[in-house]
C-alpha cells in the first residue's frame, strides 16, 4: 500500500492553529483527532494543550490535567521543589525534583513504567537504571540518576559512547519481554506518515513528496521480511536516553523494553547521531567517531541488511516527528534529501553512510 497519500493537501485548521501558537516547543498527532502540544507561556512555564480538528486551541492551566490526578502546581517551584519538564496533555507529565523524578500518568498506567523484568537485561550488562522510590496507580517516583545526557554533552560525551559500545552486547540476550517485530516497526513508520499527511503538516514541503512515500513503502517491505533473531532491546534508544557522569552510564525510560532485532536499537542510535550533527549538537569529527563506534557495534550484533532497514526506518520516521516541531525547517529538507539518497544506495544504506558528512 502506498504511503504517499494526499501529499498535495493543504494544512488543516489544526496545523494552521499550531503554527500560530506562541511559545511552541513540541507537538504530536493526537491519533487522528488533532494535535497535542507543549508551549511556554509569557512567564516561561510549560503549558500543555490540545488543538482539535477544527483548529480550536485548548491550553490547560499550568500543571493541571484532568486525566493526571497526581499532577499539581503544589509539587513545583516556587513552593515545592520540582520543575515540570514534560507535559503531554491527557497522557503523562514528568516533574524533576531535587532527589527524584516523578512520572505522572493516567490511573492504572504506572505499573508498566517500572516492570523489574524490563530493567534486568540492562542492569545485567552493567548499565545503571533508576530505582523505584515510591509508586501509586498513577504516579511513579524514581531516583534521580547522575550525569548529563549524551545529547546535552555533545562532543564531551565521547567516553560515554565508548562505554555504551562496550556494554551493549551483553544486553542482547533472550528475555521474557513483549515482542516487537520488523512488521511492527513498519506499522509505526506508516502510522507517522499517515497522520502527518492527514493533518497536512507536510503540505508544500519536500517531505510531502511522493518520493518520500515510495521510500517508506520500500523500507517497510524490507522490514516485513524475515530478519535476525529477537533479543532484549530498549526500542527507543537515543542520545537523550543515556546519561554519562564520567564513570557510569545510565539508561532512562524502560517502558518500551521488548524483544526485537538488535538492529533496531543500533539503527535508531545511528539515525539520532546523524540528527545530532544536523542540529549542530555534535561536531563533524565527533560524529565520525561515534559513527565508527556504532559500525563496530552493529557488526557484532546484526546483519548489514537489517541494520540498513532499521536505520532508514528511523531516519524516515524522524522526518515526520520533527515536522511537528519548530525550527526543523532549517535542517529537515536537507535531511530528507539525504534520506532519499540513502534509500536509493545500491550497496545498502548502512554501507553508504559517510561519517562526518
Amino acid at each position: 500500500m502506498s504511503t504517499s497519500g494526499t501529499q498535495g493537501a493543504a494544512p488543516t485548521p489544526a496545523v494552521a492553529a499550531l503554527r500560530a501558537l506562541p511559545g511552541l516547543e513540541r507537538a504530536w498527532p493526537d491519533r487522528d483527532r488533532g494535535l497535542v502540544f507543549e508551549a511556554r507561556d509569557s512567564d516561561g512555564r510549560l503549558r500543555a494543550g490540545r488543538i482539535d480538528a477544527g483548529g480550536s486551541v485548548d491550553t490547560l492551566a499550568y500543571a493541571q490535567d484532568p486525566a493526571l490526578p497526581d499532577l499539581s502546581a503544589r509539587l513545583l517551584y516556587p513552593h515545592g521543589d520540582g520543575r515540570l519538564v514534560v507535559h503531554r496533555a491527557g497522557r503523562r507529565a514528568v516533574v524533576l525534583g531535587q532527589d527524584r523524578v516523578r512520572k505522572l500518568v493516567r490511573p492504572g498506567r504506572a505499573a508498566r513504567l517500572a516492570d523489574p523484568q524490563a530493567a534486568r537485561p540492562f542492569v545485567r550488562a552493567g548499565l545503571r537504571t533508576a530505582r523505584v522510590l515510591d509508586r501509586s496507580a498513577s504516579r511513579l517516583d524514581l531516583e534521580l540518576l547522575p550525569g548529563s545526557s549524551l545529547r546535552d554533552l555533545g562532543d564531551a560525551g565521547m567516553a560515554g559512547w565508548e562505554r555504551l559500545v562496550q556494554l551493549w552486547p551483553a544486553v542482547v540476550r533472550p528475555e521474557a519481554l513483549p515482542e516487537h517485530t520488523g512488521a511492527d516497526e513498519a506499522e509505526v513508520l506508516r502510522s507517522w506518515r499517515r497522520r502527518a499527511l492527514n493533518l497536512g503538516i507536510l503540505a508544500g514541503t519536500t517531505m510531502a513528496s511522493e518520493r518520500v512515500g515510495d521510500a517508506i513503502t520500500r523500507v517497510c517491505a524490507v522490514l516485513e521480511q524475515p530478519g535476525d533473531p529477537l533479543a532484549a532491546s530498549h526500542r527507543d534508544l537515543h542520545d537523550a536516553q543515556l546519561l554519562w557522569d564520567g564513570n557510569t552510564l545510565s539508561l532512562l525510560d524502560l517502558d518500551t523494553a521488548c524483544l526485537a532485532e538488535p538492529a533496531l536499537d543500533v539503527g535508531n542510535l545511528a539515525a539520532h547521531v546523524d540528527l545530532m550533527l544536523a542540529q549542530n549538537r555534535l561536531s563533524t569529527t565527533a560524529h565520525g567517531r561515534v559513527t565508527c563506534l556504532l559500525e563496530d557495534l552493529g557488526r557484532q550484533l546484526a546483519s548489514r541488511p537489517r541494520l540498513s532497514a532499521y536505520y532508514l526506518a528511523s531516519r524516515l520516521r524522524l522526518i515526520h516527528v520533527h515536522a511537528f516541531r519548530p525550527g526543523a525547517e532549517t535542517w529537515l529538507p536537507a535531511w530528507t534529501r539525504e534520506s532519499l539518497r540513502l534509500v536509493a544506495s545500491p550497496g545498502g544504506a548502512w554501507a553508504a553512510r559517510t561519517p562526518g558528512k
